[in-house]
């Protein structure tokens, strides 16, 4: 989908509601009331999210097309029943509403097919932007014109070959000419394909992270190639070298071993190269997303969790070590080896722990370069207000669960008051689900006046 970069708001949220002074009682976790924003906006919902607005719109339009359409032909259907039920049947008059009838059958389809197109083509203006999708139509489009051409010129040349088979004598020179113009017409009819595609590539490269991002890349990719080609070069070069040192009737073992010795150097240089372009690449990319002070801000944070990673990793390997010690020992101290153990399991812990709260504070950094705070603020304010109201509901039904239980313990069972009480139950988990569907619209609409306000 495209984005569009917003700055990066430093101020503190003002709501929480993983911090929420009225947690539910042993509530259920990861609803859309207490799920931390950063499991409820992620791409693939908010591409969905716009995907289908955007599609009930079109469907709505044309489906009150299609609506007409039906009603005219349903109306044409009875008007087929009643002239068939006068005897003798006008045939000439039913054939007319026969034509009619299909007419309007294909009318029908055809409409259909244009409204699967348009929601097909709402999917890549949803992704890429109505520009990126209008630019990819139109490589189509030409692509689809050569292609038209060539093909004809191949067909004619077929034509050509069949009609050459058939005389006497065959003139076989002028037929390889023609079989040799046909493939080269099939050569280039490829590139330009591939050439289609790679154009299609970039433009959704584009639309995505921006030229001037793109750009960047490939100049990265450019440069890195250009050594590539110089290593491996190099490495055919060595590799050259030692094929002709081994024919010799003396083989010097020796050159050999350090010939294979740089081999191996270049090739773990040119790995080092393609991780460092690799890794190149994506920050353009983040940075294009998000922009540079949110990568920024992501890379400290990455680098703060390497460092404590790198502590904690390094007290597990005394641990291990001094378990290991300690299993040598004569008389060997189950408890401290016990005790030993239980710290690294804490740690580890503790390891996983930071490594979650860097991913949850990482796609919180995203998510606010991409949306702003206040956009953020607002999510975990409703949240906030409907765990509240949900709260109270699941209290009620819990306080109404307990007297259904206390009814239902004592004999005789009063059947009315449990019947009534069950009706309550009922209609308190529907207002609890009507709460959370009602949440999820509001966050729905903020994300997306959200989107739509920077597409503007």
């Amino acid at each position: 989908m495209k984005r569009f970069v917003s700055s990066l708001v430093t101020a503190a949220l003002v709501f929480s509601v993983t911090a929420s002074a009225f947690a539910l009682e042993d509530p259920v976790q990861n609803e859309i009331y207490n799920k931390p924003v950063t499991q409820i906006i992620h791409p693939k919902y908010v591409e969905s999210l716009v995907e289908r607005k955007e599609v009930e719109e079109i469907r709505a339009a044309y489906e009150e097309d299609i609506a007409k359409l039906e009603e005219e032909h349903k109306a044409l259907h009875e008007e087929m029943k009643a002239l068939e039920r006068v005897k003798p049947v006008d045939e000439e008059a039913m054939a007319a509403l026969r034509e009619e009838d299909k007419a309007l059958k294909d009318e029908i389809k055809a409409k259909r097919d244009e409204l699967n197109k348009a929601i097909e083509r709402v999917k890549e203006v949803v992704k890429y932007g109505e520009a990126a999708v209008a630019e990819i139509e139109k490589a189509q489009a030409d692509f689809a014109k050569e292609e038209s051409e060539i093909r004809g010129r191949i067909e004619e040349i077929r034509a050509e070959i069949e009609a050459l088979k058939k005389e006497d004598p065959v003139d076989e020179e002028a037929i390889a000419k023609l079989k040799e113009e046909e493939k080269a017409l099939n050569d280039e009819l490829r590139v330009k394909r591939d050439a289609l595609n790679k154009s299609i590539e970039r433009i959704k490269l584009v639309a995505e992270y921006g030229e001037a991002a793109v750009a960047e890349i490939e100049k990265a990719r450019a440069d890195f190639a250009k050594e590539e080609s110089e290593i491996r070069e190099r490495i055919e070069e060595i590799r050259a070298e030692i094929e002709a040192l081994k024919k010799e009737d003396s083989v010097d073992e020796e050159a050999i071993a350090k010939l294979k010795e740089e081999e191996k150097a270049l090739n773990d240089e040119l790995r080092v190269k393609r991780d460092a372009l690799n890794k190149s690449v994506e920050r353009i990319k983040l940075v294009a997303k998000y922009g540079e002070a949110a990568v920024a801000e992501i890379e400290k944070a990455q680098a703060d969790f390497a460092k404590e990673e790198s502590e904690i990793r390094g007290r597990i390997e005394e641990i291990r070590a001094e378990i290991e010690a300690l299993k040598k020992e004569d008389s060997v101290d189950e408890e401290a080896i016990a005790k030993l153990k239980e710290e690294e399991k804490a740690l580890n812990e503790e390891l996983k722990d930071k490594r979650d709260a860097l991913k949850e504070q990482i796609d919180r950094i995203k998510l606010v370069a991409e949306y702003g705070n206040d956009v953020i603020a607002k999510i975990e304010e409703q949240q906030a207000l409907f765990a509240e109201k949900i709260a109270a509901l699941e209290e009620k039904k819990n306080e109404v669960k307990e007297e259904l239980k206390k009814l239902r313990e004592t004999k005789p069972v009063d059947k009315e008051a449990v019947d009534e009480l069950t009706k309550q139950e009922k209609s308190l988990n529907d207002q609890i689900k009507t709460e959370k569907e009602t949440l999820q619209t509001i966050i729905d609409d903020i994300i997306y006046n959200a989107i739509t306000k920077k597409e503007a």
